[in-house]
């Protein structure tokens, strides 16, 4: 029956699927130089914080965060200052001296032509090769603009040759894997730092708990991060996911 109701097209793809395709350890020594957007401080410490203190010790790496903090409106007058400076703080405890912040609205982020001109003339100097962003998937609206904005720029920059996805409110749909056991304290120590949002909500928790899931991609009593990795040259695959989360946003909250 199930052979019957499938299409031909689907059966296909699936006669081939091994029993279980997880995603495969990513090799950290591939990569030359890191740029890493944020949308808000602690977003690259939650998404990839593990990942970057690996990183930090193999090559350079440099955090862009994205918005000013200030909690678009729900949080004290002057929060956007004091986020903006425990996001230097963590960065330390990863291992990372290297940011810049660009000071967009938070909450509101838009994007502009002068935004890319900047964006793009960043590229042009750094010269990354590998370059984290957050997931389109994500459930932030923030993010998934922020996503949309940066991914056809980064695309654009010569030096650039795959784009890292990383996971905050949703799963990304996982290439790869990153292990990150033996850096979890730093990672932990590094969420301290943004103590204004750790605040907010269990944050520590939460990602302790995704970190052990993403873990049993590597066997017993690890904890990893998760990746949607696509190489720079090839966007047919965003193209599909940035649609299918667009359509599933616009239902999420409907009764």
């Amino acid at each position: 029956m199930f052979s019957y109701i499938v299409n031909k097209r689907v059966r296909q793809a699936l006669s081939v699927l091994e029993q279980c395709p997880l995603p495969q350890p990513l090799d950290l020594t591939l990569a030359r130089k890191v740029l890493v957007f944020s949308p808000h401080p602690d977003d690259e410490t939650l998404g990839c914080g593990g990942t970057l203190a690996r990183l930090a010790r193999l090559c350079p790496v440099k955090v862009v965060l994205v918005t000013d903090g200030s909690g678009a409106g729900g949080l004290p007058a002057g929060a956007g200052a004091v986020r903006q400076a425990e996001f230097v703080k963590a960065l330390a405890v990863l291992g990372i001296n290297d940011s810049i912040q660009l000071s967009q609205p938070d909450g509101s982020f838009e994007g502009s032509s002068a935004l890319a001109d900047v964006v793009r003339k960043l590229l042009d100097d750094y010269q990354p090769d590998w370059i984290f962003l957050p997931s389109p998937l994500d459930y932030h609206r923030d993010h998934v603009r922020i996503a949309a904005f940066l991914e056809p720029l980064c695309r654009g920059a010569t030096s650039v040759e795959q784009l890292l996805f990383y996971e905050i409110w949703a799963p990304v749909p996982a290439t790869h894997v990153v292990d990150i056991t033996d850096h979890a304290s730093l990672k932990q120590a590094a969420l301290a730092e943004h103590a204004t949002a750790m605040a907010c909500g269990d944050y520590q928790r939460a990602v302790d708990g995704l970190n052990r899931y993403r873990g049993l991609y590597l066997g017993q009593n690890r904890l990893a991060e998760a990746f949607w990795v696509e190489p720079a040259s090839r966007d047919v695959l965003f193209r599909v996911v940035q649609s299918f989360a667009l359509k599933l946003l616009s239902f999420v909250g409907r009764p």
